[in-house]
Parts: structure tokens; sequence; C-alpha cells
């Protein structure tokens, strides 16, 4: 029901889908967070006190989780990742929105949600850059998208290394075009640092800002209330959708399989940061639901046997209806 509909129905999911994020979301509604600290960039600065209003903060979470949702989905259909026949297929929006609303901390504005669009944007700057003879502008747009995705969430800083790894999957070696990538991610810092510089807060500014990502934490992983249901489906799903992404990087056309390679990078990187960097929380992980989103739509649609898909989203659904349930008791 569910998957065979948004492998088929196109327009249609334009509007269901905001829909059914809506439904998803409907718990924190009646019952709306608290504002939760978040060790601020200067970029989130001027976003972070609406996390005092939390509908407002939840209404603009749920816009921003939207547009990851089709940016991610219309990628894969900019650069041909899939075939014709799957060019309809929404299953990556599903997904990517499921993942997004599962822990209620993932509802509120996040740092992460507003960095994650700078990082599909580079993502994409980088797949343009495929096959071209002159790549300068997509290297120094990929490193600036880098640079801006940190400047909101700091621990997106590892991001940098990313540029690097679509440099060498989907680029000759260019000298020129590292130098200007990392021109590109160096810049913002610049002028965030000459503007600290000259209100004589660059001190604070180290010690203060960027050391608190290194310092104690302002949560403990722990464990997300009445989520455990949810994690253990999601790593025992893992297993057959990684080998089943791992299949198609060994098949297929070169290009696609260098596309989702760098999927692959980018879950790597996301999961990494998040022990490097201590003041993350298992919020951080929202930056992975992007790659794995990918990696479970592809899975999904491999199913030949459409009541298996079905039934294992359905089981995927329950847990997250009866975390949901939990909570407003």
């Amino acid at each position: 029901m569910f998957i065979r509909f948004f492998k088929v129905n196109q327009s249609a999911s334009y509007i269901v889908l905001p829909l059914l994020a809506v439904l998803l979301w409907l718990g924190s509604w009646i019952t709306p967070l608290a504002a939760v600290p978040h060790a601020a960039m200067p970029f989130y600065t001027m976003f972070e006190s609406i996390n005092y209003f939390p509908v407002v903060s939840e209404i603009l979470a749920l816009v921003m989780v939207l547009l990851q949702a089709f940016y991610l989905n219309h990628l894969l259909n900019k650069h041909d990742l899939r075939e014709s026949r799957e060019r309809n297929n929404f299953l990556t929006a599903l997904f990517c929105i499921l993942f997004l609303s599962f822990f209620p901390s993932f509802r509120t504005l996040l740092p992460q949600h507003l960095s994650a669009l700078f990082l599909l944007l580079m993502v994409d700057r980088l797949f343009d850059s495929y096959r071209k003879e002159k790549a300068f502008s997509n290297c120094f747009d990929a490193g600036l998208f880098a640079a801006i995705a940190s400047l909101f969430y700091f621990p997106a800083v590892i991001f940098l290394l990313l540029v690097y790894a679509g440099l060498i999957i989907l680029r000759p070696f260019i000298w020129r075009e590292w130098v200007i990538a990392f021109s590109g991610f160096v810049i913002p810092w610049l002028m965030v640092f000459t503007y600290f510089f000259w209100f004589n807060r660059l001190g604070i500014f180290f010690s203060d800002e960027l050391g608190s990502f290194f310092s104690s934490p302002y949560f403990e992983y722990g464990k997300p209330e009445h989520a455990i249901l949810i994690l253990a489906f999601i790593g025992m799903f893992s297993i057959p959708a990684g080998l089943n992404f791992l299949k198609m990087l060994t098949g297929g056309k070169v290009k696609t399989n260098k596309f989702f390679l760098l999927f692959t990078w980018f879950l790597f990187l996301a999961i990494l940061s998040g022990f490097v960097f201590p003041v993350a929380s298992y919020s951080h992980f929202s930056l992975a639901a992007l790659p794995l989103s990918v990696i479970f739509s592809m899975w999904f649609f491999s199913l030949k046997k459409s009541w298996i898909a079905e039934s294992l989203f359905i089981i995927l659904l329950g847990a997250f209806v009866y975390a949901e349930v939990m909570l407003l008791f």
C-alpha cells in the first residue's frame, strides 16, 4: 500500500508526503518540547531563539525536513541514479521524512537541519563536476557549502573530507581544483574570524563557542525515550539494505557506482563526526538520515514481492506509533 503508492504516484506524492509528515509530527504538536540548549555556531545564533517558541520551531523544522526529503529525491533523478522506470519513485523522500521524524528531538529546529541543506547542495555540486573538463566553480562551491554547513553546526566541518573524497572518486587529480575547493571552504571562516576580531571577541569565539564542541557535552547519548524498538528495527533492516547497496556498487553504470560510493562516504563521515565531537547527542545522527534514506529506498524498491516490502514498512511505522503513544502517556 505505502511502498507501492510512492513507487508510482509522482504528482500525488508532492501532496501526500507533507500530509504524512504532519501526521507523524502530531504527537509533538500535542505535547511540544521545551527549548533544548545547543552549542550555537555564528550562523545558527540568528535562529536559536525560535526554539523558545516550540510550535513555531516544530513547524520550521518540518519545513526543513520536507526540503531535505524532496531535494534528496530530486538529486537521484537529476543525476540519473535511477533507471527510467524508477523516475516516479518517491521512496527516498518517504524514508527521509520517516527517519527525520523518529525522535522528538528531531522535530525542533536543529542546527543539523540547516546544515544538512547545504551538505546536499555540496553533494549536488560534486555530482555536477563529473566528466566536466573544467570544474573550478563546482569545486569552489562545494568547499563553500561545506563551510556554511559547519558554520551552522560545527561537527559538519568533517564533511570537507567528503569534498576531497568526491574529487578523488569523480575527478582526475588536478591540484588547482583541490586548492580552489579549500579556498571556498576557508573564505566564510575568514569572514567570521574577521567579524569576531573586529569586535574583539575572537578569543571568546575560540574558547567558548568552538571550544564547547570539544569540552563536556551538553547532553549525553543515553537512550532516546521509547525509541529502542525503532533503533532495533533500523539496525536489523540496515544489514540487508546495506548488502543490497554493496551489490549495487559493484554493478550497473560506472557513474552510478561512483555517486553511490560518495553516499557511502557521506554515511561514514556522518557517523564518525558524532563520535569525534563530544558535544554531539543522538540528534546529531539526523545527518546520517540522508544517505540511509537512499540505501533503504533502493533496497525496498528492489524487493520483488510487494507484500514483503509493505510488511517491513508497516513494522517500522508500527514501532514509530508505539513510541509516540508511549510518549503521550
